[in-house]
Order: C-alpha cells, then structure tokens, then sequence
C-alpha cells in the first residue's frame, strides 16, 4: 500500500461505498469525489498531518455499509469527522497519542479529540468490539511510514479550528499547528 490509498477510502466515505466496494470502483471518479472534499495539510515537519473534512451524511454512509448497529452509527455522525492521513517524515522513529491533540476554537477552548479507544468503549454496549476505520489512538512510526483513519471531535456543525498535535522524536516532544480545518455543514432538510 501506498499513501494514494487513503484518498481512495475517504472516497468511499464520501460516495458512501464500502472499501470492498473500492475493487470494483474505478480510482479515477474515487479520487475526483475525494478532490471535491475540503482539506487542510501542514508537512512543514517531520510529522506531516492532513485532515480531510466528511459530512456527516458521508460518514453515515460508510458505517452503514460496514453494517454498523445503528445507534453506533447515530453517536459517530453527530460529531466532526476527518479522514486523516499522517507520515513520519523523519530519518528516526516517531511516537504520538491522540489523546494529547486539541481542537482550538476561536474563542481559545481546547477541546480533545474523540480516540479510537473511547470509540470502542462507547459503542461495546453496542456490539461493536473493534474497529480499524478511526486512527489508531497511539502509535510508533518508523522513517517513511503512514498510517490513516478518522479523527472526531465533539464540535457543532461549521465551526472552525486549529489543530495542536504532539509527536515524540529522540525523545523530544514536539508540537506544531494545523490551522483552518472546519467542521462539515449540516446536513440540508430533505422536502
């Protein structure tokens, strides 16, 4: 796999196809959909970040095809989700948690993000036990390796924000800023 793949599933999200679907879509229309999507990018370090902003008609979709219960389905469309795509840039390993990044609003609030651990012990009660569609909540990368999923965070619909994510390299903390990214609209009242 290569980093052109994760444009293809947040393609599918947004087309609300599943990623079985992906072998017998054709990438072209796939990558045109995933275009349309708004998206922020900071690879100024080491540690480059991209968000790719999903509806959360999009994001009901795509649970729906991966046969999600549908309160499941409910809790996770009710908040900001971003396709997410991160790299390690750096000639060492790297290090991050998910729990430590905040969503900053205008008014200064640090709101955190939703981890992939929260979301399975939200949805267990649920039925669902596991899950490789959200970012996986702390992990190291090593020189050239990716990873991607989706980032949640619990903010109305349309608000903008500066993400503030930290990663560990020797040892060091680090920190750096993506500004712009914005939650998705609501979804317009079908007549």
């Amino acid at each position: 796999m290569d980093g052109r793949v994760f444009p293809l599933l947040a393609a599918l999200a947004c087309a609300g196809l599943s990623p079985g679907a992906a072998q017998a879509a054709d990438a072209a229309p796939a990558a045109a959909a995933s275009a349309a999507q708004p998206s922020w990018t900071n690879a100024r370090h080491a540690f480059t970040v991209q968000l790719i902003q999903l509806g959360p008609d999009n994001v009901r979709a795509f649970y729906e095809n991966m046969g999600y219960p549908p309160k499941a389905i409910d809790a996770i469309a009710k908040v900001c989700v971003f396709g997410t795509s991160i790299r390690n840039d750096a000639k060492a390993p790297i290090t991050y948690d998910v729990a430590d990044w905040k969503a900053v609003t205008p008014d200064g609030k640090r709101h955190p993000l939703i981890t992939k651990t929260q979301w399975l012990h939200r949805w267990q009660p649920l039925g669902v036990s596991s899950d490789w569609s959200i970012l996986p909540a702390q992990q190291t990368l090593q020189p050239g390796d990716w990873a991607q999923g989706f980032t949640t965070v619990d903010l109305p619909r349309g608000t903008r924000f500066k993400l503030v994510y930290f990663w560990r390299e020797h040892g060091t903390q680090h920190q750096a800023t993506l500004v712009g990214p914005q939650c998705a609209a609501a979804p317009h009242a079908q007549p």
